[in-house]
């Protein structure tokens, strides 16, 4: 079983065409790098996946349940995937471990220690 699914996803920005029909399969265990010269949507998809940018068509499945279905609850489908932003997303006065579990923490609401 894939432990993720995304089918046919389109996203824009205005007129802005930014993700046109990407599909991506990635099962249990594969290791998958998104490889792509600046501005050219890596971004965008992965917020897309982590349901923090809304779609414009498609749909992503994340370990077999549809994400992308009215009513699913983001906070639930984000327990399920991480990202760890670029170096300037990060914050420089924290550990890399702290970095890495800010955002787990804060949706979970457990304790740092």
């Amino acid at each position: 079983m894939s432990v993720l699914r995304v089918e046919n996803l389109h996203k824009s920005f205005g007129h802005v065409e930014v993700l046109r029909g990407i599909d991506l399969e990635v099962a249990e265990h594969e290791v998958v790098c998104l490889i792509g010269a600046s501005g050219s949507g890596k971004s965008t998809f992965l917020r897309c996946v982590d349901l923090l940018e809304p779609i414009d068509s498609g749909r992503i499945v994340v370990s077999g349940k549809e994400v992308t279905a009215n009513g699913v609850d983001a906070n639930v489908v984000r327990r399920r995937i991480g990202i760890v932003f670029q170096a300037f997303n990060l914050f420089p006065h924290m550990t890399v471990l702290r970095n890495v579990t800010l955002a787990p923490r804060k949706v979970l609401g457990t304790p740092r220690e």
